[in-house]
Formats: C-alpha cells, structure tokens, sequence
C-alpha cells in the first residue's frame, strides 16, 4: 500500500499534466528501480492549485501529519472544506458578472436559497452552491469561465461532495466519539475520497491567481496610455509570493484578487472580490490599523453590516474593517447579493 499522501500526490498530480503537459518536465523520468520523488511531485501540486488550497495541502503533507490520527483527520477535512469554498466562491463571482451581462437568470427557488444561505456559510451550503450553480449553467447551456466545471461537475462530483456534508457535521465537529482504530480507519478512506475531488479540479493548474496591488498610467504625448500592473503570483509553496510586472493597453481591477487564464495578458480574468481578499499591500499607517494582519482571507459571514473573513495563514479572528478599501467591499458584497439573491442586506 503507498505511504502516506503518496496515492493522492501521484493521481492528483497525474491529472494536472493532463491539464498542463508542460508540468511534466519538472519530474524527471523513473529509472529501473528508482523510487519516485515524492517531494517534488508534491511541491507541484501544492503550487499549481491557487493559495487559499495549496496552503492546506502543504499543511496536510507537513510531517507533523504523517501518522493517522486526530490531527491528520481535521486537516482532511479543513482541506476539504476550504476547497470547496473557493471552488463556490470562483462559481459565484461568474454568476454574479453573467447576471450583470444578462447572460443567465436564476431560478426565484435559487435565489432564495442563495439569500438564506450566504449569509453564514457552512461546508452545506459551499456543496448546495456548486451543485445548484452548475446545474443552472447546465440547464441554460451557458458556459463557466473555467469550461472544464462543464465537464468535471457532473452527478459523480456531487455525490463525492454529498458525502461530507454528515461526515464534517458529526466527526468534524466532535459530535460523536470514535477511538484510535476507527480514526486511523477513516484517515485512510477520506484521503482517498479527498483525492477523488481534487483530481476533479486539477484543472485549476491552467490558470493562474493574482493580486493586483497597484495600477500605474503610462502616458507619453505621443502614444497611447499604457497601464504598469504590478502583482503578485498567489500559486506558490509559501507565502512570500512571487512579483510581477505587466504594461498592458487596458487595466484590470486594482486591489483585487482575479484568476487569470494567463498572466501575460488581462484580456480574460474573473474578479474573485470581495470573497478573496489580499492584505498583503495594506500600507499600516494608523492606530486602526494596529491589529491588521497581513494575508489572503476568505469571506466566511456578515452580520450587522459587518463583513467576516477567515485567513488562510492567519488563525486568529481579525477585524478587518479598517482597511483602506473596507467600505468597497462591503459594496461590491450588498450589489452582489442584491444581483443573485435579490435581497437588500
């Protein structure tokens, strides 16, 4: 039987190649007898996933968490779950814009849910989003931003994503006891079922997520304006995130985080704001701003005019209303919830 993360690692990456065929040249070929490279193999896959499921991949491949036990089964599910809010998240900003280019509508059925449901998000209500978003898109024929949902999100992913839902609520929570064989048991069989929902999405190696931390224009007498993006590469094995610079002839969204099908040009990207938060170029220049930490969030509940975040580094709850551009996102969260649930909040 393979080690530990080995099994996952070799199938998921597998199916990033099929994907991105240029990743394999980055494992050298097995001779006869030599053992695979796990560590590279892995190093890939945390990588090529965005952060906010790298990072937890990277957690669950640490060392700390080779041995089956209690701490190995709350990082399976704390891997699943953020994986699914963000895959929700990316299906969410899509409708959000197509329903603003009147490109699709929702059901009134859907968009009650979604208002019911979106204020206060659950591992529940990520697995309804996707299911119900992408049957949507189905039944109207209309295409995602990542065309690979169309294939990959088919009643085989849904059942895969169903069966966490009671898992997460009774293990996941403590809500029933179970000792040290039966852990060790479930261990082995979440993996293999967190496997199967990351080669789902191993898509997600085709495209890139970025930071937009600043827009500079570019204006010669002679030519025509030009717009310096700088940004930040958030697929990456840490969180010193690689910088880049681009010139283009349009400009994207400043302060946001977008998923780009290429980092070389903004002609096609999602905005993933204001559910993904990047406050890593927040400028600390005031007593508010003290106990601003510096990370990538996920929108997790909003409650009395007050947006929530989790960080994906950050463990602590942070407060993050004295950000520079609070005000923005809370805007961008009440039009979006009035557009796809039909609700003022």
């Amino acid at each position: 039987m393979a080690a530990i993360n080995e099994d996952l690692i070799l199938k998921v990456f597998e199916e990033m190649v099929k994907n991105r065929p240029s990743l394999s040249k980055y494992v050298p070929e097995k001779e006869e007898d030599e053992e695979i490279d796990y560590r590279i193999m892995a190093d890939l896959v945390i990588k090529n996933f965005p952060w906010p499921i790298g990072v937890e991949l990277r957690r669950l491949f640490s060392g700390s968490m080779r041995q089956p036990g209690r701490l190995r089964l709350d990082q399976i599910f704390k891997t699943l779950e953020r994986t699914i809010q963000f895959v929700s998240f990316v299906m969410v900003c899509q409708v959000w814009y197509d329903i603003k280019q009147n490109k699709i509508t929702l059901s009134d059925q859907v968009k009650s849910e979604f208002a019911n449901r979106f204020l206060l998000l659950s591992m529940g209500n990520f697995c309804w989003l996707i299911r119900a978003l992408a049957t949507a898109y189905t039944e109207k024929n209309v295409s995602w931003f990542l065309p690979e949902m169309n294939e990959q999100f088919d009643k085989k992913f849904f059942a895969a994503l169903d069966f966490w839902v009671p898992e997460r609520n009774e293990i996941g929570h403590y809500q029933i006891n179970i000792d040290e064989a039966e852990i060790e048991k479930r261990c082995i069989e979440y993996e293999d079922k967190l496997t199967l929902i990351l080669q789902r999405i191993a898509f997600f190696a085709k495209y890139r997520l970025v930071s937009v931390r600043d827009i500079k224009v570019i204006k010669p007498r002679i030519h025509e304006a030009r717009f310096h993006h700088v940004i930040d590469l958030l697929n990456s094995s840490d969180s010193d995130f690689k910088g880049q610079e681009i010139d283009e002839a349009k400009f994207s969204d400043s302060q946001s985080v977008l998923l780009m099908k290429s980092v070389k040009s903004f002609d096609d990207y999602l905005n993933l704001s204001p559910l993904v938060i990047d406050t890593n170029s927040e400028t600390i220049d005031s007593r508010e701003k003290l106990d601003l930490r510096k990370d990538i969030f996920m929108y997790t509940k909003y409650k009395s005019d007050h947006l929530m975040y989790l960080g994906t580094e950050v463990t602590e709850k942070c407060d993050l209303r004295a950000l520079s551009n609070y005000q923005i996102l809370l805007e961008e969260f009440k039009e979006m919830m009035s557009a796809i649930g039909g609700v003022m909040v």
